[in-house]
């Protein structure tokens, strides 16, 4: 089964993300920021990281950079809404330049999420 870890800070959008790849069958794997989300990925290693840019105590970015540096990296989807004054165009022109495998604007449907972790991994849940 494949393991996805999802790092959002929005407990709601996590809570509501997780439930419907689950529901679709993936094993998710959650944390509510990039230190956590890292410190995960090094204890049990995962397929996905889908991560939010704007995030406390480790951001998107500095997530991203962490997750590069592993012995065998993870494929990255990034996603944001914006906040303030950083729109989420911008944060994720970062994301690519920093070569992740997509990018999302939020919010997204499920049907969104689903093709393009079937367009990054080239499979379903199973």
């Amino acid at each position: 089964m494949l393991r996805i870890l999802l790092a959002d800070d929005d407990n709601n959008l996590r809570h509501v993300y997780a439930q419907l790849l689950v529901s679709k069958g993936y094993h998710i794997v959650c944390a509510e920021n990039g230190k956590v989300a890292i410190e995960a990925a090094k204890r049990e290693p995962v397929d996905l990281v889908i991560t939010d840019m704007l995030m406390p105590d480790m951001d998107g970015l500095e997530l991203i950079m962490a997750l590069h540096m592993l012995p065998d990296p993870p494929r990255i989807i990034a996603m944001s809404g914006g906040a303030g004054k950083m729109n989420s165009t911008y944060l994720l022109d970062v994301a690519r330049i920093m070569k992740v495998d997509k990018i999302i604007h939020k919010p997204f449907d499920v049907a969104t999420i689903e093709a393009a972790i079937f367009e990054v991994l080239g499979t379903g849940p199973h």
